[in-house]
């Protein structure tokens, strides 16, 4: 199967950060959300990014004007996908919000359309199952900053057919990724580690065995790792990190993904993190 147009549902930071990195690789890609202040929203921050790739020489001007060019934007999803080859949902993090559009791509795309989710938890199959082409859904779990970094989680269900494996898998590297197959399981991967550091992160603080800021210096020092806990909570959003430790403990029971209560009140306070402009470190920086 040849994919020549890509159409991304959601313009938000992961939906433009991928609508970037496919463009940039030549795809004729389609940013598509509910209204146009977000759509303008999302293409601003395309623009910025590609705009610092050039300022520090990693991509020329001339680049950076035909990624642009590659993008096309609408606020009307049955215009957007209709003739997309292949569609990554990145919308908001809910089954609730997710699989109503599953149901809508099934009835929009043609029937050989690839339909692939954005998801950091969500099952896979469950998405699966509010279309008629499970073999033709899959998981696609990029990371953020997308234009940065190079991993992604592709989540095989267990219905996902090898074909559109192989297709998601070599699509993946052509946008410049590095995929690794992983089975559709409660937070895959990468979701079953890090949203643990973040919580035993805010147990540490609730028990007081030392300040956020150092609690964030001895991990950065001792495993070198380029932030803590607390700083990669502001970054991904307290909320989503909440969002997938009760996602993971409502499926299986286990009592390490229960939500620590410091982090559950940030949420409810809207301590969110950079994306509202407030989260642990202006709650309890020092500096």
């Amino acid at each position: 199967m040849a994919i020549k147009k890509v159409c991304v549902v959601g313009s938000g930071t992961m939906g433009n950060g991928i609508t970037q990195v496919v463009a940039q690789a030549g795809y004729q890609t389609t940013m598509v959300d509910i209204k146009q202040e977000f759509i303008d929203k999302g293409m601003n921050s395309i623009k910025t990014s590609l705009g610092k790739f050039v300022e520090k020489a990693k991509i020329s001007q001339a680049d950076m004007d035909k990624a642009l060019a590659n993008i096309h934007t609408s606020i009307n999803l049955k215009e957007a996908a209709k003739d997309a080859d292949y569609v990554i949902e990145a919308v908001f993090e809910r089954a609730d919000v997710k699989t109503p559009i599953f149901q809508q791509l099934e009835d929009i795309c043609p029937k050989d359309t690839i339909l692939a989710s954005n998801t950091s938890g969500i099952p896979i199959g469950l998405l699966a199952s509010a279309t008629k082409r499970p073999d033709k859904v899959i998981g696609m779990h990029f990371f953020s900053p997308v234009p940065m970094m190079r991993g992604i989680e592709i989540v095989k269900s267990l219905l996902t057919s090898e074909e559109t494996l192989k297709v998601s898998f070599e699509f993946a590297k052509a946008i410049g990724k590095e995929p690794v197959v992983v089975k559709d399981s409660p937070g895959f991967v990468t979701n079953r580690i890090i949203p643990l550091v973040m919580n035993e992160g805010a147990k540490l603080l609730e028990e007081g065995l030392a300040t956020m800021e150092d609690i964030d210096k001895i991990v950065r020092l001792s495993f070198n790792w380029p932030m803590g806990p607390f700083e990669l909570c502001d970054l991904v959003g307290i909320d989503v990190g909440v969002d997938l430790l009760e996602g993971i403990y409502e499926q299986t029971g286990w009592e390490r993904y229960k939500p620590a209560p410091l982090l559950k009140r940030m949420v409810e306070i809207g301590y969110l993190g950079r994306k509202v402009g407030k989260g642990f470190y202006t709650l309890f920086g020092t500096k």
